[in-house]
Protein backbone atom coordinates (compact mmCIF):
# COMPACT_ATOMS: atom_id res chain seq x y z
CA UNK A 1 0.00 0.00 0.00
CA UNK A 2 0.91 3.39 -0.55
CA UNK A 3 1.57 6.05 2.04
CA UNK A 4 0.58 9.56 1.91
CA UNK A 5 3.91 11.56 3.41
CA UNK A 6 6.14 8.36 2.62
CA UNK A 7 8.42 7.48 5.78
CA UNK A 8 9.86 9.83 7.87
CA UNK A 9 13.12 8.30 7.78
CA UNK A 10 13.78 7.42 4.50
CA UNK A 11 10.80 9.29 2.33
CA UNK A 12 9.89 5.71 0.91
CA UNK A 13 6.20 5.57 0.30
CA UNK A 14 5.41 1.55 0.18
CA UNK A 15 3.74 0.80 3.52
CA UNK A 16 2.55 -2.46 5.18
CA UNK A 17 0.43 -3.46 8.07
CA UNK A 18 1.80 -5.78 10.47
CA UNK A 19 1.41 -7.29 13.67
CA UNK A 20 3.30 -6.35 16.76
CA UNK A 21 6.38 -7.85 17.49
CA UNK A 22 5.82 -10.41 19.77
CA UNK A 23 7.93 -8.74 23.16
CA UNK A 24 5.03 -5.79 22.49
CA UNK A 25 1.77 -5.24 23.35
CA UNK A 26 -0.73 -7.28 20.87
CA UNK A 27 -1.94 -4.66 18.17
CA UNK A 28 -1.56 -3.21 14.31
CA UNK A 29 1.53 -1.06 13.39
CA UNK A 30 2.70 0.45 9.91
CA UNK A 31 5.93 -0.74 8.75
CA UNK A 32 7.88 0.77 6.02
CA UNK A 33 9.12 -1.53 3.12
CA UNK A 34 12.77 -0.07 2.70
CA UNK A 35 13.82 0.45 6.17
CA UNK A 36 11.97 -1.27 8.31
CA UNK A 37 10.73 1.93 10.46
CA UNK A 38 7.42 1.05 12.49
CA UNK A 39 4.63 3.49 13.54
CA UNK A 40 2.70 3.59 17.33
CA UNK A 41 0.67 0.19 17.83
CA UNK A 42 -2.85 0.59 17.58
CA UNK A 43 -6.28 -1.74 17.90
CA UNK A 44 -7.50 -1.03 14.26
CA UNK A 45 -5.80 -0.96 10.50
CA UNK A 46 -7.40 2.53 10.38
CA UNK A 47 -5.64 3.92 13.60
CA UNK A 48 -2.36 2.81 12.78
CA UNK A 49 -2.30 4.24 8.95
CA UNK A 50 -3.51 7.01 11.00
CA UNK A 51 -1.22 7.23 13.29
CA UNK A 52 1.66 6.79 10.81
CA UNK A 53 0.79 9.47 8.25
CA UNK A 54 0.09 11.89 11.09
CA UNK A 55 2.82 10.89 13.29
CA UNK A 56 3.01 11.26 17.18
CA UNK A 57 1.55 14.65 17.04
CA UNK A 58 -1.32 16.04 15.58
CA UNK A 59 -3.76 12.46 16.34
CA UNK A 60 -6.61 14.70 17.29
CA UNK A 61 -9.13 11.58 17.89
CA UNK A 62 -7.43 8.92 16.93
CA UNK A 63 -5.92 6.80 20.36
CA UNK A 64 -2.86 4.97 20.82
CA UNK A 65 -3.12 1.91 22.79
CA UNK A 66 -2.83 1.69 26.05
CA UNK A 67 -1.27 -1.19 28.25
Amino acid sequence: MKSEKGCPFCREDIIEIVKSAPQAMEGLQVECDNCGARGPIYESKEEAIAGWEHGIRGLGGVRQRRS
